[in-house]
């Protein structure tokens, strides 16, 4: 079962870069999130799930430089819950990495019957000249989004249609380690995120039937009109809300020095007795 073999993988989230789900203000280009969900030249399209599931999980299980990976197409397949992974799973794993490549997001090299999969940026995997932006994590760096590994390891990934792993995404968008509700405003998600209302409807309710998301009307009264207003409120349900962002080694030092002097101040102002308990 994929969810065992999710498991395996330790990493407790995997970290998407903002950008990816987020087009900036004014900006009316598909985010590659949208990309992703289209067939190439088209509005829609088959296979959207796959692709985004797909490389949301190679960026999650290769945590390390340099970022690449010769796993087998069935380990994908088995992670992600194909059917038939050995099989038809493979086969639909390897048709969206040809895909990915396609659309510049991984660079796939061929030594016999392995593969070499070279992770692109996910937001910007092609400069602007055409050169190939590699892989590096967004820590320190950029905003980013931090999937949780329950995404995996219950299942949800593999389940997902493409309408429900965007809006999945867009939850995280919207909410953040503290904050775990939100609400949609129709222009202004659409200005934002691209998601058709259709799409948007879709996932959303999947998102509810699996659990990942609650959802609850609130009324409130329009001040001009005195009008009763409803809107419905989400909540990420525990395990699948963004965890606590990852600090690496150096900076958890620092903060741990900088509060133990904070403390060593304030016991010293205590006893001069600048300060009481």
């Amino acid at each position: 079962m994929s969810d065992r073999l999710a498991e395996t993988v330790t990493r407790d989230s995997c970290p998407i870069r903002r950008t990816f789900v987020e087009r900036a203000p004014d900006d009316e280009s598909p985010t590659p999130l949208m990309a992703l969900l289209r067939t190439r030249g088209s509005a829609g399209g088959k296979g959207g799930a796959l692709r985004i599931t797909l490389l949301m999980t190679l960026i999650w299980v290769n945590a390390r430089p340099p970022y690449t990976t010769s796993r087998v197409a069935a380990y994908w397949a088995e992670l992600l819950d194909r059917d038939s992974p050995k099989e038809e799973g493979a086969r639909a794993i390897r048709d969206a990495l040809s895909e990915l490549e396609q659309r510049g997001f991984v660079t796939l090299n061929h030594f016999g019957p392995k593969t070499h999969i070279e992770l692109h940026n996910e937001a910007t995997p092609v400069d602007d000249d055409g050169s190939i932006v590699p892989y590096a994590p967004p820590y320190g760096s950029q905003s980013y989004l931090s999937v949780p590994r329950a995404f995996w390891v219950n299942g949800i990934a593999g389940q997902l249609s493409g309408a429900g792993v965007a809006m999945y995404l867009c939850a995280l968008a919207m909410t953040r380690t503290d904050k775990f509700e939100f609400f949609i405003a129709g222009a202004h998600f659409e200005e934002r995120y691209g998601i058709s209302r259709s799409s948007r409807k879709r996932g959303l309710a999947e998102l509810i039937d699996m659990g990942v998301l609650s959802v609850r009307s609130e009324e409130s009264q329009d001040g001009a009109t005195a009008r009763t207003l409803r809107r419905n409120i989400y909540r990420l349900n525990k395990p699948y809300r963004q965890p606590t962002a990852w600090i690496d080694d150096e900076t958890r030092r620092k903060q741990a020095a900088i509060a133990r002097n904070r403390q060593n101040l304030r016991e010293a102002l205590r006893r001069l007795g600048a300060v009481s308990n």
